[in-house]
């Protein structure tokens, strides 16, 4: 990768870390906001939901922004103005004005996951994107352990000191992205002769390979997140096994840099499909293992998620044009990250009905998820990318 390349490369991911993990430090932080706000375990799972519901959303917002004034604007934008929300989480003096400041805090860092997906594909040489998905995948999937250890570790910081720390960083990853765009990350140019790239919404609608991506991305963190909140939630799990779990999870997220070759080999959506069904092996592993198998279970299940995403990224970039790319990455990251943001309420949920059914809800809806996958890349017309230039 050219040097100019990977320094941007760097900085997103830097920033993905940043930014995502914005929706995982919620997790180990839930008996403090109840003891800080006088709350129920409940109602405190709504601070990680109400940043990742809006968060979510947002994503249909920027992405197509992004497709019309450009990626830096809005990358760069989004960052100050995630920095302020998090200042006003910080300052939150009730439970209500901390569930309203973190779904502003949480629409404000949607500007980042679909502008920054859409400047690896378009910024960097086709040679190179393949390992700058894999990276990017890397970051976005590592912020889920790395959030949640950094939680347990400022505890006794609290939610609002750990909120007045990160806002700053935020700036700083505006200005240094900024820098390092320069010229770059202007508004795409349509590939000219290519009536799809400008389709909008309504050629994407007619890929069924790109509907069937975009409802797969909404049960891989929903498995993932479950998991791990499920997991807090299980009698006679100490926080040293919690703590040991994350860890567990970090060394098989290295796993997106076989994307790369597997979808070139079999094909990026077939290598979504094999994800899911990794991953919901190990759902499996810890719905009927017990607690000894909750450490392998979560190696299998943060390897199934480190393959699916890259897959679905390069499945939905590819069968996108340069006009509507911002748009179709949006969807996916709306998808993706409604299913995170829903997680945590559906493991206090699903708690009650015992350890088994924590693993098994997820693990069907992933393996559905997969088997829709492989029978729309079958169908007869998706053999290749529907706008015809794959990335």
């Amino acid at each position: 990768m050219r040097p100019r390349n990977a320094a941007l490369t760097s900085l997103l991911m830097a920033g993905a870390l940043l930014v995502l993990g914005q929706l995982y430090l919620a997790i180990p932080l839930t008996s403090a906001v109840v003891a800080r706000f006088a709350a129920s375990p409940e109602e405190a799972s709504l601070v990680g939901a109400a940043f990742g519901a809006t968060y979510a959303l947002g994503f249909l917002v920027f992405g197509p922004l992004s497709d019309r004034i450009g990626r830096r604007l809005v990358i760069t934008g989004g960052l100050v103005a995630l920095a302020a929300t998090t200042i006003l989480v910080g300052l939150a003096q009730t439970f209500e004005t901390l569930i309203a400041a973190r779904a502003l805090q949480g629409l404000s860092a949607a500007a980042f996951a679909p502008t920054a997906l859409s400047l690896i594909a378009e910024a960097l040489e086709p040679q190179e994107r393949p390992l700058g998905l894999s990276l990017m995948s890397l970051a976005f999937l590592g912020a889920a352990p790395l959030a949640q250890l950094a939680g347990t570790a400022a505890a006794d910081v609290g939610l609002s000191g750990i909120m007045l720390w990160l806002a700053p960083a935020y700036v700083l990853a505006a200005g240094a992205l900024g820098l390092a765009l320069g010229e770059r990350g202007g508004r795409p140019a349509a590939v000219s002769g290519r009536a799809d790239d400008s389709g909008g919404l309504s050629a994407l609608l007619r890929d069924r390979l790109l509907l069937a991506a975009w409802a797969a991305a909404g049960t891989v963190l929903l498995g993932f997140v479950t998991f791990f909140a499920g997991a807090a939630l299980r009698p006679g799990v100490d926080a040293q096994t919690l703590a040991l779990l994350r860890l567990a999870a970090i060394p098989p997220l290295f796993l997106t840099f076989a994307a790369a070759p597997l979808a070139k080999r079999i094909g990026p959506h077939r290598t979504a499909a094999l994800g899911l069904a990794v991953s919901a092996a190990g759902l499996l592993m810890a719905a009927t293992g017990g607690s000894a198998a909750l450490v392998p279970a979560s190696v299998v299940l943060a390897g199934g998620v480190s393959i699916a995403v890259p897959g679905l990224i390069g499945t939905v970039s590819s069968r996108a044009g340069a006009g509507n790319r911002g748009l179709a990455l949006a969807l996916y990251s709306t998808t993706l990250f409604l299913g995170a943001s829903a997680a945590q309420p559906l493991a206090h949920a699903l708690a009650p009905f015992g350890a088994a059914t924590l693993g098994l809800v997820p693990a069907l809806v992933g393996t559905a998820a997969a088997f829709a996958l492989l029978r729309a890349g079958a169908a007869p017309g998706h053999s290749s990318p529907a706008h015809g230039h794959a990335r």
